[in-house]
């Protein structure tokens, strides 16, 4: 007898080698076929694929070179493919074939290092950090690429993963995603989502998912240096020290959000505030919705979608409420080459001539500012953009101008190398 179960064993032990190195083989052979279709782009290389005791499919070491020198390099230390176990990932590509979603399932990169360059935009798009870099000068609206390598980062590694688990009923699906960035930070989300579908067919999913509703979606971000780098960057670029430069920048993040036409909410003006003093991280949290998909296609902006489902806004462990978020005209900002106004038609023959209009107030020179202080000044900076405000104290490098923020004020230092032309409000 137990001579039956040495040669039983060792008859499942062959089966298991088998198909390891069968599974390796199908996965060798689709990357090797990849790498042929994308030759006349560049060369695709890897190091190896494996499988790991818990049904962890891994491919390490993939870089690909492509042709075009100026693209440069992408690389990833490891790519993964989650069953869940080595059954599931037995039976995935017949669950597949059928048609049918795999009961969970979840797909990672470890190690990303895209190619540089990649991150700076087109001209003319929206800058990705324009919030962050609001009122740093001539960091404000910098490419991401250009903008840590100032910080001192360079090929920083992005991890990055996403799985979803359906139940057993079907009824509920749980969607968990990662994106880790190095030493600047790390995001989580969890969404929860009800199914009506009766089986896990891809026919039944489908329309499932159109209709399904949302019990909540969970955004964590955890701070690991890049805000508090990003400040002392700003300060030391604004000349100011980096508590006056926080100053500075709430109200020029607060400014900036009218280039998307939105106004925040004073509880998230307050969270901002709160988190960008001491940055660790802050928490949102959104549901339960009905039907998101639906209630997305019957408003017209973000912030009408905002009002209508519920939410929470947490920085530090702390409370801040709803978040809100205003829709208000959008005002792009001035550029140095922006004109001042349209220019004066000259007025067509028998036209009465249009009255006079007032002349503008005379300019105010910096030194004597001392003389105005109290007074309710316009103050147009070297970039054109334009701030008003009660003029609070006049120091040797800086102004401080109380500046009116919704039912509120901030007051806001000034640096005076930036300011262009003074001019007292009427």
């Amino acid at each position: 007898m137990p001579g039956k179960w040495i040669v039983g064993g060792l008859a499942v032990a062959a089966a298991g080698i088998g198909y390891y190195h069968y599974e390796v083989h199908q996965v060798e052979q689709k990357l090797e076929e990849m790498a042929e279709a994308l030759q006349p782009l560049g060369r695709l290389h890897y190091t190896d694929v494996r499988i790991g005791l818990k049904g962890n499919l891994h491919v390490d070491g993939l870089l690909f070179e492509p042709r075009n020198s100026a693209i440069g390099r992408m690389r990833a230390d490891r790519i993964t493919l989650e069953a869940g176990n080595l059954w599931q990932l037995a039976r995935l590509r017949q669950t597949l074939d059928a048609r049918r979603l795999p009961r969970q399932l979840g797909f990672s990169v470890q190690g990303l290092t895209p190619p540089a360059g990649l991150a700076t935009g087109r001209q003319g798009d929206m800058p990705a950090l324009w919030l962050d870099t609001a009122g740093c000068g001539h960091y404000e609206g910098a490419p991401p690429d250009q903008l840590m390598a100032s910080l001192g980062y360079r090929d920083i590694p992005l991890d990055f993963s996403m799985r979803y688990h359906l139940e057993d009923r079907h009824d509920r699906l749980t969607i968990h995603s990662t994106l880790g960035m190095g030493p600047l930070g790390q995001g989580v989300s969890s969404g929860h989502f009800e199914l009506q579908t009766a089986s896990n067919r891809a026919r039944d999913v489908a329309p499932a998912l159109m209709t399904a509703s949302l019990q909540s979606l969970t955004v964590d971000y955890e701070d690991r240096g890049y805000y508090p780098a990003l400040m002392e960057l700003c300060a030391a670029e604004m000349d100011m020290t980096r508590e006056d430069y926080i100053e500075h920048h709430q109200a020029a993040w607060l400014e900036s959000w009218r280039a998307f036409g939105l106004q925040p909410g004073p509880g998230m003006v307050e969270a901002y505030e709160h988190f960008i003093q001491e940055p660790s991280g802050y928490s949102l949290r959104i549901g339960p919705i009905d039907n998101p998909a639906l209630l997305w296609t019957t408003l017209d902006h973000p912030g009408q979608w905002l009002r209508r489902v519920e939410s929470s806004l947490a920085v530090g462990g702390r409370n801040f409420g709803r978040l809100e978020l205003r829709a208000v005209a959008p005002r792009a900002p001035r550029s140095p080459s922006t004109p001042a106004g349209p220019r004066a038609l000259a007025p067509a023959p028998g036209t009465p001539a249009p009255s006079a209009s007032p002349p503008p107030a005379p300019a105010i020179a910096v030194d004597a500012l001392d003389d105005h202080v109290g007074r309710s000044l316009r103050i147009t900076l070297a970039d054109g953009r334009a701030r008003h405000g009660e003029l609070l104290t006049v120091e040797d490098r800086h102004i401080r101008v109380r500046r009116r923020i919704g039912s509120g004020y901030i007051d806001a230092p000034i640096a005076i190398g930036d300011i262009a032309d003074i001019r007292a409000m009427r």
